[in-house]
């Protein structure tokens, strides 16, 4: 079995909402049911793709002859206009008052914007505390919420939805329904789905299908690298870059970290990407940690060795300070971690690394200050638990003593990798 498509294999022409249930037809069919039996379901996706979402839910639940009711916030054409503006969120109240008073009958009703009822910190606006006893209120309503990945929801509105589902980039197994023959022309004569999901696994199925249908360049290239270089680009967001630093030409010395950095990490990558047995891929990808501890004492470049590795596999970086992660604002340092996760999932391969992790992630009992830690530990432990095996997306956390950290971080699946980075010896500074 060899993991290449044939060009013949995949679709002539292809629809946005086509690709959307190509990619997410099982994770829409569970939430149709769910709906369906009378359970509220809650959709984590992009902005973007919420649309496309909407659409295919509201077609099945039409064949099972459901009702679904869109509160968006922009007044409905039967609507009267008021004589007094409320703007988006005064509007969106307005309307789920009205939906809840006035059903009689079970319907389904959307609300595609739960982001807006909610402050960045994660907790609720002035106006979203009039709307919490409606959500409750009337049991013939079942509700349909998306909620961005970026926001954290309180507690209160996510222990309304007993269904919840994240549909994050696109599953790897699905990608030949979300590409043309056409499309397919640009990465050569034998198309190499995994090597595609290297670049864009946390891409949404509607954003992919733009960025494959703006691909430039000719068909059937000897290298596909003009390709995927577009796709790097076009991933990249925030303050993530690739940085350009060659690991022996940039850094001296050194040798037996070099050494077991290539043999533990670097080549097990490369002899993935050269490999055309999917068993074979899958076992490589079991080998290879998402998360590592670069420790040694100060002024070693701990971090300079982290943007080796990002330069050498061709993966996005951003380093982030510990110390200054920390915020005394309750929830915004989850919300920040919260944030530079999902960009990071957004611009794969890529590599998150917490400069000074002990500054926020020493052993319980040690903490400091305000206690913001231990929330700060558990959201970065939510966090790396759900990656997929297959997104190329690793945390590195540098410090000076690996026993300072919390031996949470530590278990397998976690930061399993250490790897001492001393001060260089009498051979490294010839």
């Amino acid at each position: 079995m060899s993991i290449f498509i044939d060009e013949k294999d995949l679709p002539v022409a292809l629809t946005t909402e086509q690709a959307v249930e190509a990619a997410y037809a099982t994770e829409l069919a569970q939430v149709t049911s769910k709906l369906q039996r009378g359970l509220p379901c809650l959709v984590e996706c992009d902005k973007d793709l919420a649309p496309f979402l909407f659409v295919n839910v509201r077609n099945r639940l039409k064949a099972l002859n459901l009702r679904c009711l869109y509160l968006d916030g922009r007044p409905r054409p039967d609507e009267q206009a008021s004589a007094m503006p409320m703007g988006l969120i005064g509007t969106m109240i307005a309307q789920l008052r009205d939906a809840v008073r006035g059903a009689v009958e079970r319907r389904v009703v959307v609300l595609p914007h739960l982001d807006l009822l909610t402050t960045s910190q994660g907790g609720l606006t002035a106006e979203a505390r009039e709307v919490i006893p409606l959500l409750y209120e009337n049991p013939e309503l079942v509700w349909l919420g998306f909620k961005d990945p970026s926001f954290a929801l309180p507690k209160v509105i996510e222990n309304l939805f007993l269904h919840r589902v994240s549909l994050l980039g696109v599953p790897r197994p699905k990608l030949r329904g979300v590409l043309t023959q056409k499309e397919s022309r640009k990465f050569g004569r034998q198309f190499n789905p995994w090597q595609l999901y290297k670049h864009i696994s946390g891409v949404n199925a509607a954003r992919l299908r733009k960025l494959l249908a703006t691909l430039e360049g000719e068909d059937y290239p000897a290298d596909p690298k003009h390709a995927y270089r577009q796709l790097r680009q076009a991933t990249l967001v925030g303050q993530l870059e690739v940085p350009a630093i060659d690991l022996d030409r940039d850094i001296g010395g050194y040798a037996r970290v070099k050494q077991r950095l290539r043999a533990e990490i670097l080549d097990v990558l490369t002899t993935k990407d050269r490999t055309t047995d999917p068993e074979e891929v899958a076992r490589l990808e079991e080998l290879i940690p998402r998360g590592m501890i670069f420790w040694g004492p100060p002024g070693t470049g701990k971090t300079m060795f982290a943007k080796a590795m990002a330069s050498t596999i061709g993966a996005a970086i951003t380093v982030v300070s510990g110390p200054e992660l920390k915020s005394k604002w309750v929830g915004e340092s989850e919300e920040n971690l919260r944030r530079i996760f999902y960009q990071a999932r957004q611009a794969a391969p890529s590599i998150i690394v917490f400069d000074e992790l002990d500054s926020f992630a020493t052993a319980r009992g040690m903490y400091t200050g305000s206690g913001v830690e231990h929330s700060m530990v558990n959201q970065l432990l939510t966090e790396m638990d759900g990656f997929h095996k297959e997104e190329l997306v690793f945390v590195v956390g540098t410090t000076n003593f690996v026993e300072s950290l919390d031996p949470a971080l530590l278990r397998p699946g976690r930061f399993e990798f250490h790897l001492h980075i001393p001060y260089p010896d009498d051979d490294d500074r010839r």
